[in-house]
């Protein structure tokens, strides 16, 4: 099979790699690095099952999508923070178990949205100036020789789901980390690119590519644009160009990623299982382990906690999306230059798609299995042999639970 097709300006043919950072460094050989690599350890799995006694039972219609938890929520910081991407609990998480003495440095990143870099946070400033979206392939875990040099003992490691497999695995089978007692803030994660691909498809997308800041895709079914002028700029899905939804633009490591969910963390913090609201600060929570309830009880006086919402049919949302999400993939070809939709029709469809269509924790539902089967198929149409390497066992369930487990049962695409 093919690799996926090269495309003009920049060439989008990187290897299979998400720039996680671990053989980035000098603490230790780049060789034993490079053996934690999820591309090569597979995703959820062995891991799953070492650190939570057991893989998720696939007929729990929940776990089977956001994994093995204790609990989830939502949740708002009563003063949010200002400059953060919501309303800024995974900063205030690091920055009290920095101050209560529970870690001596946070491992996350710094920088802006075209430039991260990985730091090892030792002091409340440096944490605070690590606030903010950075959507981008993110070196992380090359702070992790730093506070090996540093003989940092109790270290938070704030990251995506690659990051965090990566890191577990290593702590597991590898002896750097074995005196280190790490804990884990996960964030929820999809489609990513290289910085240098970010700024090509501002291009394509923006009326001002120039002063993009960061950049969501959000619960109301509309990219939403933050520019250093404050003002955000709102593109529907619906509408985006077809050059940037053609193979090859978001990374290939993102497009073989099996845990968008970031199930390997104690905690994981997101938004997108949450409502929507207009000034955009509710978050969405999952406790995953005992570690990740001692990091929440650090913060959780200082937040409105409310139970899970959620409304519509996540599951005929992504029926109607297989066709428009799967096609492409399968024939790149049939997708032309235009938008896929006149941006007129985009935004009335988004309109109704946030006022009918999967909210809350029907939204997370929807947008975790579209990507779970397109991923499935952009591995299994371009990389089959790594299939059984990368896939774990409840993907190949949710496939089967949407009927799509051959190519020919796929309905045709026309590029339309």
């Amino acid at each position: 099979m093919n690799p996926p097709p090269k495309l003009e300006n920049p060439q989008f043919n990187d290897p299979l790699c998400s720039h996680c950072g671990l053989c980035m460094g000098n603490a230790w050989p780049t060789g034993e690095s490079l053996e934690s690599c999820v591309f090569n350890t597979g995703w959820l799995g062995k891991h799953e099952e070492r650190m939570f006694g057991r893989t998720r039972n696939v007929h729990d219609e929940d776990e089977l999508r956001f994994g093995i938890s204790l609990e989830r929520f939502n949740a708002v910081m009563n003063k949010p923070l200002e400059g953060a991407q919501w309303s800024g609990i995974i900063t205030a998480i690091s920055t009290e178990a920095l101050r209560s003495g529970l870690v001596d440095g946070v491992v996350t990143l710094q920088g802006s949205t075209f430039q991260p870099k990985a730091v090892l946070a030792t002091t409340a400033q440096e944490i605070h100036d690590a606030r903010g979206n950075k959507p981008v392939l993110s070196p992380v875990l090359q702070a992790l020789h730093k506070a090996w040099k540093k003989n940092v003992k109790k270290l938070l490691v704030v990251g995506a789901s690659c990051h965090v497999h990566v890191l577990r695995d290593f702590a597991a089978t590898h002896p750097y980390l074995r005196d280190i007692e790490l804990h884990v803030v996960g964030i929820p994660c999809t489609d990513n690119l290289e910085p240098a691909h970010l700024k090509w498809v501002f291009r394509h997308i923006s009326r001002s590519p120039g002063t993009v800041l960061n950049f969501e895709f959000m619960q109301d079914y509309k990219v939403h644009i933050v520019h250093t002028t404050g003002r955000t700029e709102k593109i529907p899905f619906f509408s985006l160009p077809a050059a940037v939804l053609k193979v090859g633009v978001f990374s290939n490591s993102c497009m073989s990623c099996f845990d968008y969910i970031n199930s390997l963390a104690d905690i994981t913090v997101g938004y997108f299982g949450a409502p929507y609201t207009p000034d955009g600060k509710l978050q969405w929570v999952m406790v995953r382990t005992e570690k990740g309830n001692r990091l929440f009880d650090l913060v959780r006086s200082g937040l409105t906690i409310s139970p899970e919402t959620g409304s519509g049919d996540s599951f005929g949302a992504v029926k109607a999306s297989i066709q428009p999400t799967i096609g492409p993939i399968l024939q790149p070809h049939l997708l032309g230059d235009r938008r896929s939709m006149p941006l007129l029709f985009g935004k009335l469809l988004s309109a109704l798609k946030a006022r009918k269509g999967p909210r809350g924790i029907e939204f997370a539902r929807y947008s975790i299995d579209i990507h779970a089967l397109r991923n499935y198929f952009f591995v299994r149409h371009y990389t089959p042999r790594r299939l059984d390497i990368l896939v774990p066992e409840h993907i190949h369930h949710l496939v089967e639970l949407y009927n799509v487990t051959d190519f020919d049962n796929l309905p045709p695409f026309t590029g339309k």
